[in-house]
């Protein structure tokens, strides 16, 4: 089992589209997923409304999170199951989040400022837990995006090999059943090596 918190004190980073994509690539190759939404926005119960509302239901549940949903998170012996925290901005409700997880994501694009944020997010994070950031919405042949790397770099950041290139089709998904993973395949397939170090078993195949 893995427990994943998505987490930014920074909005529009891609939280809620990484935790759905997450979420579809684990049910893809035969897991369990659970998306839970402690996002006061309610962004991924409204994608999932969405896509009920359009006559398409996802590979996964959304629910509804609170203080004590989240510590009530509980273990599974299985190991294709895994819970996913799309974690809230900021209060109690973050730090339960984070404490709920065995390993903290941080998404960020290649924006100066939404990496400060990531990294003081990152900070706050692995003061419990392990974390990485995740460079997503990212357009590679541009300065900024390898401005950013150099500094992730340079920093010493924990970081995913894989990156999410900015895409219109994956910023329409909301609604919809992700269907074409893209390289959110790759991210899973790390996050299932990260999962096998820190559970000692292995996880969805």
């Amino acid at each position: 089992m893995m427990k994943l918190a998505v987490a930014n004190i920074k909005g529009g980073v891609g939280k809620t589209t990484s935790s759905m994509y997450v979420a579809q690539a684990v049910v893809d190759r035969g897991g369990v997923a659970t998306v839970y939404d402690a996002d006061p926005q309610s962004s991924a119960s409204l994608w999932a409304d969405a896509a009920r509302d359009n006559g398409e239901e996802l590979g996964f549940k959304v629910l509804p999170a609170n203080l004590s949903t989240l510590s009530r998170l509980g273990r599974d012996e299985r190991p294709d199951v895994w819970r996913i925290v799309d974690a809230p901005p900021q209060g109690k409700l973050l730090q339960a989040a984070i404490e709920s997880a065995d390993f903290v994501l941080v998404p960020t694009s290649d924006s100066p400022m939404d990496l400060q944020q990531a990294w003081a997010m990152l900070d706050e994070a692995r003061a419990s837990r392990p974390a990485a950031v995740l460079v997503v919405r990212a357009e590679p042949y541009t300065s900024a995006y390898r401005q950013t790397l150099d500094a992730l770099a340079e920093a010493g950041t924990p970081r995913f090999d894989t990156v999410i290139p900015k895409r219109q089709s994956i910023k329409k998904a909301l609604g919809s059943r992700p269907r074409r993973l893209y390289e959110y395949r790759d991210l899973l397939t790390e996050l299932q090596a990260i999962a096998k170090d820190l559970n000692g078993a292995k996880v969805v195949r």
